[in-house]
């Protein structure tokens, strides 16, 4: 033991904690493994703390050198598991402790606060609209938020949300847009016929793709009432469904009542989402609330136009009629008339696909998200400059020390 202390206190690097208490896999869990993947290793150690029912998946995503620890820590009634947390950051001493969604911030931060942390951020993935009753007063929030030193909006909707809705002070406030790996995008040629192949789709099939975690706010039930409209016209539609989720077997059995069986492929979570991609022809997110999703980027790296709804921070990604099409939330009809003006137009749908990506490259590429991440951090923590982009260790000087401030 007296090792592994030496070598932490060797360590000159900035530690850093993500906690998040989720038990399902969705778009937040892809922003989390983004930023640890890709934090430099030189500058900060980081390790995360997640629900046992996610640590497999997180295992799988995230380099064998990221410390994940299991621990089951959501409910007021976790008192053995809040006591673990605190002796864990006591031994780690992390330097920032960041919590993903308010339910993960609301154990995490006070705690952190109280082992004296010296930063705790909180994310917020989105305007949280599926609240009511009490919880739509934000009163817990407030309350929390004097544990938080910085809260990060993943879109400038976020942000508004954070000041009108929370009432968290400006100066608290960081915007920071989500990002994906553009390079994730370069998929390998006879992805698209394998795909389709493997399901069962022609060449000549108009495929939409619809990645989303099976919950009532994502609007699939929107999305399946549209298709009923549009195969009387486009016979040749098939919808592509990722994800997974407490909803699918209704979902599953709405699909049979609507008699869509024939067209719509459940296809559960994947991880190579790029491939599966290239197999569509436009993506659809019929949500009714959201924050700035993954799944709009990571079509946009595609090449792919995009349908959805103008809700939270999609507007700030898609520009309507330009890389793609924005409807009103829960308006199956207007969904429907949205999708057929781009699946009757094969040229539109190229055009689209390449503005989208070339706004992909432009302003929301994981290198930024990252970057602005760990300016975040180190401004947090006191330091105020980091080593320009793309020097090597000896060209950026020596690794910052957290005995320095």
């Amino acid at each position: 033991m007296q090792f592994f202390d030496r070598q932490r206190s060797n360590d000159t690097r900035v530690s850093v904690l993500h906690f998040t208490n989720s038990t399902l896999w969705g778009g937040v869990e892809g922003h989390i493994c983004g930023l640890l993947r890709n934090f430099s290793p030189r500058l900060f150690r980081a390790q995360l703390v997640c629900d046992p029912a996610l640590y497999e998946r997180f295992r799988d995503a995230l380099p064998a050198d990221i410390a994940i620890t299991r621990l089951a820590l959501s409910s007021p009634k976790h008192v053995a598991s809040a006591l673990r947390f605190a002796r864990l950051l006591r031994r780690e001493r992390p330097r920032v402790v960041h919590s993903h969604m308010f339910w993960s911030s609301l154990f995490a931060s006070p705690i952190a606060w109280a082992c004296r942390v010296p930063a705790i951020v909180e994310t917020l993935h989105g305007t949280e609209a599926w609240r009511t009753g009490w919880k739509a007063s934000y009163v817990l929030d407030r309350a929390a938020a004097r544990f938080v030193s910085r809260y990060i909006a993943v879109c400038d909707s976020d942000a508004r949300f954070l000041k009108t809705r929370k009432r968290i002070p400006e100066r608290k406030i960081s915007v920071i847009h989500n990002g994906v790996d553009a390079r994730r995008f370069d998929v390998r040629e006879g992805a698209r016929q394998a795909i389709r192949r493997s399901l069962g789709f022609f060449d000549t099939d108009l495929v939409l793709m619809a990645v989303a975690r099976f919950h009532a706010g994502k609007g699939h039930s929107v999305l399946f009432e549209a298709m009923r409209q549009l195969l009387r016209s486009h016979p040749n539609l098939k919808l592509i469904c990722l994800g997974e989720g407490e909803r699918e077997p209704e979902l599953r059995g709405l699909c049979e009542q609507l008699g869509l069986s024939a067209c719509i492929r459940f296809e559960g979570y994947r991880q190579n989402v790029p491939e599966w991609l290239a197999a569509a022809d436009i993506n659809v997110l019929p949500t009714f609330y959201e924050g700035f999703p993954l799944t709009v980027l990571e079509a946009m790296g595609s090449g792919l136009p995009t349908v959805a709804s103008n809700v939270g921070g999609i507007p700030e990604a898609i520009n309507h009629g330009r890389e793609g099409l924005l409807v009103p939330p829960g308006d199956s009809h207007k969904l429907a008339d949205a999708i057929a003006l781009l699946a009757g137009n094969a040229a539109r749908r190229r055009e689209m696909g390449r503005a989208a990506r070339k706004r992909l490259h432009e302003n929301f590429v994981l290198e930024q998200q990252v970057r602005s991440t760990e300016e975040m951090y180190m401004d947090l923590c006191g330091n105020r400059t980091m080593p320009e982009p793309g020097l090597s260790s000896a060209e950026a000087g020596p690794a910052y020390h957290p005995a320095s401030f």
